[in-house]
């Protein structure tokens, strides 16, 4: 065949492909969602069911045909394409999963051939697993292939924000009803409860996930708590913004510009990239340190628990979450006197709660290589309020927890260095992470008081943590101590803070204060039997997101555990953001009235 024949089949057959194009992707979606739904479906049912091998082997068709219905539209929508090179360009992620996803496939031919016996179930376990991975990376292509219909839906970003995190709660409460995902039966009100916590990383329990929850359910919590703690939103925006070149996209983008106060939107992608890339990084350090340290304890049947422990706890600490697959958490047995994971615990919940700006701030190589340049800049103003109010906290609080309880709840510590790790352990974690290496209950009146502060002041804007943040209560301590000496202005470094950071600062406690009170208030009429203290304590832990306990939270009756539950919510997506996704913002006008004065304090 002459090249001239060959290019003229090759037109015809274009005009032909072009004429069929419209039928064409109306088929391929409604394919899409069909396909989609019925994958969906079969991998919830495999693993949140009790299942017979003739059912895996349905599920196992579905979810295989699913996936080679998506090469399928892959390859059309390439053939579609007049610029076939940019279209593997733009969608190169989709690309690599299908090739991986391939090559998977032959290679579990090849093992299924290779392997006998016993050890088959558990090697086709493993391979139906990886595909039901790859599966979820297509079904997120898919759902931002689909992102434009968020155009016709205008939300502020705020309301945007709290429906994000609801959505993620009534989906993690459904998955943990399944029942695969616990060991016995669970009133709804506790699988709820617990989703709540994971989903607004608290780590506030009414039961015990440990001996309540398979290793399934325990995944599904660790997945709650990795997208609470980045926010389901910044995934979203991820998500939408990489794998998909769509009007929602750039609408994503804007919203997160606003939530993360960026100046540019290309800005609010690069910054993106790095919250995933410094999560991942930093998780997956902390997991490999817990994994080559405890592999050696024998503390665990096999070298997958341990990993699955490792990883479990590093996505636990680092988002601040304090979760714990031991039944008495860090207090347990297995644990209690290992400094090297308890170190690593701690330093993974510190660095979660100190913000990812001020990681940027200390990690970027771009902004390390323009601070070489210019030795006159300094550390982001930001970054230095975050890092001072973050270190005072920590030493007076390690110190004053030392002194009051060194004789008390210290007293089984043998040496001065354990009693001080213990209290600088308690005093990092109590900021917005539930873990305890003490008995929380059993603390001495002061120091209960103590903790409660702590965890009012909590962790860092910017953070996995909750609480009204450090630098609110920076503010609000300068402009006490502005206000006391008459200056009319709140200065740092050489610099004024401006009025409007103020008013913030003081709207966000004065709001947090009265969340707090109207909870207290309601646990004290439903908890009568409850100590107003440990009522106090429970609410602020509750509201801030640290998820320390005095243990009464598990014996409340349910009214209780739905209060704490709206207060884990309002405390994580923030108050400031609760009232304005509920309120009608008002645009300011250009006139001013007369000031006017009158007698305060």
């Amino acid at each position: 065949m002459k090249n001239t024949d060959f290019q003229y089949l090759k037109k015809k057959i274009n005009f032909k492909l072009f004429n069929y194009q419209e039928l064409v992707e109306i088929v391929l979606k409604v394919l899409s969602a069909l396909f989609l739904i019925a994958a969906t479906s079969a991998i919830i049912y495999e693993h949140g069911f009790y299942t017979t091998p003739f059912s895996e082997r349905i599920v196992t068709r579905i979810v295989t045909s699913a996936f080679l219905f998506y090469i399928f539209k892959f390859l059309i929508h390439w053939l579609y394409s007049p610029r076939k090179k940019l279209f593997l360009k733009e969608n190169i992620m989709e690309f690599v999963i299908i090739i991986v996803f391939i090559l998977s496939y032959f290679v579990s031919l090849y093992l299924y051939a290779t392997y006998e016996g016993n050890r088959l179930p558990i090697l086709i376990h493993h391979i139906t697993s990886y595909f039901h991975v790859y599966y979820f990376c297509i079904v997120f292509v898919e759902i931002a292939k689909v992102s434009s219909i968020f155009k016709k839906v205008s939300l502020s970003p705020p309301l945007l924000m709290m429906l994000s995190f609801l959505s993620l709660i009534i989906i993690g409460s459904t998955l943990l009803r399944l029942p695969k995902m616990t060991t016995h039966f669970i009133p709804f009100i506790d699988t709820t409860f617990t989703a709540i916590s994971a989903s607004c990383i608290t780590g506030l329990t009414s039961i015990n996930i440990a001996e309540n929850f398979t290793q399934t359910g325990q995944i599904v919590i660790m997945v709650l708590v990795q997208l609470g703690g980045m926010s389901i939103l910044s995934f979203a925006t991820f998500f939408i913004t990489f794998l998909s070149h769509s009007y929602a996209g750039l609408r994503y983008q804007y919203l997160m510009k606003e939530m993360l106060e960026t100046k540019k939107i290309s800005e609010t992608s690069f910054i993106l990239r790095q919250i995933f890339f410094t999560t991942f990084v930093i998780e997956g350090a902390g997991a490999i340190l817990l994994y080559l340290y405890w592999q050696t304890t024998g503390l665990f049947s096999s070298d997958g628990q341990a990993l699955f422990y490792s990883i479990f706890h590093a996505i636990s600490a680092f988002n601040n979450a304090g979760f714990s697959l031991w039944s008495d958490n860090m207090m347990a047995p297995e644990i209690y006197f290992s400094y090297f994971p308890l170190t690593i615990i701690m330093i993974l919940v510190f660095v979660g709660g100190i913000g990812f700006m001020v990681l940027r701030d200390f990690f970027d190589p771009a902004i390390i290589k323009d601070r070489k340049k210019k030795r006159w800049r300094k550390l982001t103003i930001g970054t230095q309020i975050v890092l001072i109010t973050t270190f005072s906290i920590i030493i007076i609080g390690t110190i004053i927890f030392c002194a009051l309880e060194y004789n008390h709840a210290l007293a089984d510590k043998d040496s001065f260095f354990d009693k001080l790790f213990t209290s600088c352990f308690q005093v990092v974690v109590t900021r917005s992470a539930g873990f305890n290496i003490t008995h929380v209950g059993s603390l001495l009146t002061p120091t209960t008081l103590l903790i409660i502060l702590i965890m009012f002041i909590g962790s860092s804007p910017g953070s996995t943590g909750g609480g009204i943040k450090t630098t609110t209560f920076f503010v609000i301590i300068k402009s006490i101590i502005a206000t006391i000496r008459g200056k009319n202005k709140i200065e740092f470094n050489r610099k004024t803070i401006p009025f409007q950071i103020v008013d913030k600062s003081f709207s966000i406690v004065v709001m947090s204060l009265v969340f707090i009170f109207l909870s207290s208030f309601l646990l004290s009429i439903f908890e009568p039997k409850t100590s107003f203290l440990d009522i106090l304590f429970e609410s602020v832990s509750s509201f801030t997101t640290s998820g320390l306990s005095t243990g009464c939270s598990s014996v409340f009756s349910d009214v209780g555990k739905v209060i704490l539950g709206v207060n884990m919510f309002i405390g994580r997506i923030g108050t400031l953001t609760f009232a304005y996704a509920l309120s009608k913002r008002i645009k300011e006008t250009r006139h001013e009235y007369p000031e006017t004065y009158f007698m305060v304090g």
